[in-house]
């Protein structure tokens, strides 16, 4: 057993329909975090989605910035996973945040991959986090981590935003926790026990995630083993069940 968090990628997706209310709900039944992703339609609301379109993830097509809510809630975005998930729909920031504030019990909820800046964002994201009760449970990555400048603008939405910034290795730690405007590190290696206390002894929190960790689960069973806040995994399933051996 370990304290570290799971996160579960696009929630319960080894199983379930990715980013979908179905695979987080299962995945938040399992006492994980979950990460998802955001998009704005052409009509201004906050999907959640992670291509640039719906043509792999649902029956239709097209470009999400160019499409309605209206429209891509009327795709159906389960039956490409199996037909016993047909109906399933892309849902709504609101949605998935609801279903979040009622279900998890991680100390970490949320890991938020923030691909664009549309206009807006900011304040819509920061002020539904907030609404839900959710804002100190969740850390933001995607382009937050990898921008001081997005990183900036995040903290001046909202001071209480916890943003991640990356650290590729180990050596990069002792700069990266220098950062002005980053509550977490996003480490993208297996850490060490000293890597750990060099993050917490900074007064920051380390994620772990990246390809050699998410999607190698010995990789992520020894991060996790290590002992850090939270680590990403694209399979859920498996490294809840090799923890809780």
């Amino acid at each position: 057993m370990t304290s570290t968090v799971l996160i579960a990628h696009r929630g319960l997706d080894d199983t379930y329909p990715e980013n979908t209310l179905p695979a987080f709900e299962a995945a938040l039944a399992m006492g994980m975090g979950v990460e998802f992703d955001l998009a704005a339609t052409s009509d201004g609301h906050l999907v959640v989605i992670h291509d640039d379109t719906v043509d792999r993830t649902t029956n239709g097509t097209g470009r999400v910035n160019q499409m309605t809510l209206a429209e891509i809630q009327a795709l159906d975005a389960g039956s490409w996973k199996g037909e016993q998930f047909a109906g399933a729909r892309v849902p709504t920031i609101e949605e998935v945040l609801a279903l979040i504030a009622d279900k998890a019990t991680a100390s970490l909820a949320i890991a938020l991959d923030v691909k664009t800046l549309p206009p807006g964002i900011i304040g819509t994201v920061c002020g539904a986090l907030t609404k839900h009760s959710l804002l100190d449970r969740t850390v933001g990555i995607g382009i937050i981590a990898q921008s001081v400048d997005v990183r900036r603008r995040f903290y001046e939405g909202s001071a209480q935003f916890q943003c991640a910034n990356v650290a590729q290795t180990a050596d990069q730690l002792p700069m990266a926790v220098k950062d002005p405007y980053s509550n977490w590190i996003y480490g993208r290696f297996v850490p060490s026990s000293a890597d750990i206390e060099t993050v917490h002894a900074a007064g920051k929190k380390l994620f772990v995630s990246g390809p050699d960790v998410s999607n190698d689960v010995a990789n992520a069973h020894e991060a996790a083993l290590a002992g850090p806040d939270a680590v990403l995994t694209w399979h859920p399933t498996e490294l809840h069940a090799r923890l809780n051996r």
